[in-house]
């Protein structure tokens, strides 16, 4: 198996090549498209997150496709002059780093910033374009010290510049990132930046970035350990990822997961207070955010993070089973929590979508992916033609010694039976005042008991600490409270909290101290 994120967007971004064109004409026209969406902002200037580092994103996906594909000067040449191009449009913010400064997607008109997402979607192609390099040695004497200067970037103001501003949040096994709350105004980058506090919550730090866009962060992550050896980068994006696998609900053999979930106190209307959570819980109804994740899983697979073997199998099943229609010439999708209780396969515009980036693991999906290929999209057949090459199977690319297991906490939990959300904030409970933990819990289906139990980790019986009663199609988030105490006594150690619904279940790890 040997694929990554910019070799699998070309098979839906593909470069289709010209009638006469030259592989060197096509990387050109490849990279024009890039440049042109590049140079839509000034040196230095105008940048942000919609539209402009979308939108260079998408051309890049196919850029880097054919980089990786072709490993020579005709794509790389263009290639790296074109990232060298985006290298200029970074701005420096308040603090001395430099991003991708530009509108705030949430408040355009008002405020300018720069984000994680913006700048990671965009440094990964500089770190892919290092890797290629450095998996091909005859390309290094021409092209090192762009990657080195590529490296330098991503670890100075992309890592480095996200942890120093706060917003790298760490809690035990688990982290993830909250939004920035510092801006400028429009047209002003070299002005006064300002801190914003989140809308009518006073002094409260920004809610967190949807999981999408913290498994960027840890897809750049990544490729620094990749590039460098540093164990640290690696560490914190094995958290990141480690995060994302908790909230996956295992149900019928496959998985559903939400687009968002907390990850602190901060996610919380009033901090401290126990009411409702300021963003939606649930699959995102638009297609290609669970399968842009995919991308980000399969580059973790492969560096042997959190992932297992069970795992991708279960993600192919997903796509297959959950999600197909089971017709290969006329294939319909559906989105993958389509077969939960009180669920629907949604509207045509909003449902699912082939996921290539498992062609690796499954013969179906690969079969289905070569339907899908024009049959002159050079690219495209290039790369069935390097997947064909290796039978169906698991080979982690850059770990292939790699042993991942399923995390203590998560031994002997049953399948779950279509409960959707279920997190304690913090994990690790905090030893001053409030000294307790947030349990919450949303479930979709009939009216029942949603119990909650908390267990040593080191084994023992679990002691029931709450009872939900759940009723109707939409269940209504439900809050529960719990001290640390088990019997009336509190214990400094490692616990399990686990909750049970219609004789499923779902587990999560909590440290007392």
């Amino acid at each position: 198996m040997r694929i990554t994120f910019a070799l699998v967007v070309g098979l839906t971004l593909a470069t289709i090549t010209q009638a006469g064109e030259t592989p060197a004409e096509t990387a050109r026209r490849a990279n024009a498209g890039a440049l042109t969406a590049i140079n839509s902002a000034p040196d230095g200037g105008k940048t942000g997150e919609s539209p402009f580092a979308w939108s260079v994103n998408w051309y890049l996906g196919r850029v880097m496709s054919g980089c990786r594909v072709w490993a020579n000067d005709d794509w790389m040449a263009p290639t790296e002059e074109t990232l060298l191009k985006l290298v200029d449009k970074m701005a420096t913010g308040p603090d001395g780093y430099k991003g991708f400064i530009g509108p705030y997607e949430y408040n355009a008109k008002e405020y300018w910033c720069d984000g994680q997402v913006s700048d990671a979607i965009l440094i990964k192609h500089m770190l892919e374009f290092a890797m290629i390099v450095k998996e091909n040695p005859a390309l290094q004497a021409k092209y090192q010290k762009s990657c080195d200067l590529f490296i330098e970037i991503a670890k100075k103001d992309l890592i480095e510049k996200w942890a120093v501003r706060g917003t790298l949040i760490e809690d035990g096994p688990f982290a993830g990132y909250i939004h920035w709350d510092t801006f400028c105004k429009p047209d002003d980058i070299g002005g006064k930046w300002f801190r914003v506090a989140r809308p009518g919550e006073g002094d409260n730090p920004m809610p967190c970035h949807p999981f999408n866009k913290a498994m960027d962060m840890a897809t750049c992550m990544l490729q620094i350990y990749y590039l460098t050896g540093d164990e640290s980068y690696k560490e914190t994006a094995t958290k990141i990822h480690a995060r994302f696998k908790a909230s996956l609900n295992r149900f019928d053999g496959y998985y559903t997961w939400n687009y968002w979930e907390p990850i602190s106190m901060t996610d919380f209307s009033f901090f401290g207070i126990h009411v409702p959570i300021i963003h939606f819980v649930d699959t995102h109804p638009s297609r290609p955010y669970q399968h842009g994740e995919l991308y980000n899983i399969l580059l973790a697979y492969n560096m042997g993070v959190v992932y297992t073997d069970e795992d991708m199998q279960r993600f192919v099943k997903t796509n297959l089973t959950a999600m197909w229609n089971g017709d290969k010439e006329n294939p319909q999708w559906s989105n993958s929590n389509s077969r939960l209780p009180g669920q629907t396969a949604g509207a045509p515009s909003q449902a699912g979508t082939l996921w290539s980036v498992l062609a690796p693991f499954d013969a179906t999906i690969l079969e289905l992916l070569e339907k899908a290929t024009r049959a002159d999209d050079a690219l495209g057949q290039k790369v069935l033609e390097n997947l064909k090459k290796t039978p169906p199977g698991f080979n982690r690319k850059y770990a292939p010694d790699a042993v991942v297991e399923e995390p203590p906490w998560t031994e002997g939990i049953k399948e779950s039976t279509g409960q959707m959300f279920a997190v304690v904030i913090p994990s690790v409970m905090p030893m001053g005042y409030p000294g307790q933990t947030m349990i919450v819990s949303k479930a979709h289906g009939e009216e029942d008991d949603l119990e909650i139990f908390v267990k040593p980790a080191a084994g023992g019986e679990p002691k029931r600490i709450a009872t939900n009663k759940l009723g109707g199609r939409w269940s209504p988030m439900r809050y529960n409270v719990w001290d640390g105490k088990i019997d009336g006594v509190k214990t400094p150690g490692e616990y399990v909290v686990i909750w049970r619904y219609k004789e499923g279940e779902r587990s999560w790890p909590v440290t007392v101290r």
